[in-house]
């Protein structure tokens, strides 16, 4: 990941941790809800939900490959990868 990619991801992740009257981060993770709901619903578990949190995504990286939450940890990141697109 570049220092650009880097910044974008870091800006995401402030944006993700305070969402309250961001109607940019709400009118993207919309569309992704639509187009891309498996990423959606990483997104939202990690960030929004108390199911999981981003320590569990730190698990979710550990875990064998092919397993439930290497899909998961693998979702999260082309999830995040939409967002930073989306917020451009």
């Amino acid at each position: 990941m570049g220092e650009r990619d880097y910044v974008a991801k870091e800006e995401a992740l402030k944006r993700l941790s305070d969402p309250e009257g961001d109607h940019e981060l709400h009118s993207v993770l919309e569309r992704m809800k639509m187009h891309h709901p498996h990423l959606w619903e990483v997104l939202h578990r990690v960030h929004f939900s108390h199911e999981a949190g981003p320590s569990q995504l730190e698990d979710w990286r550990r875990a064998p490959d092919g397993s439930q939450e290497d899909i998961w940890a693998e979702h999260y990141d082309k999830a995040m990868g939409v967002l930073r697109m989306g917020l451009q």
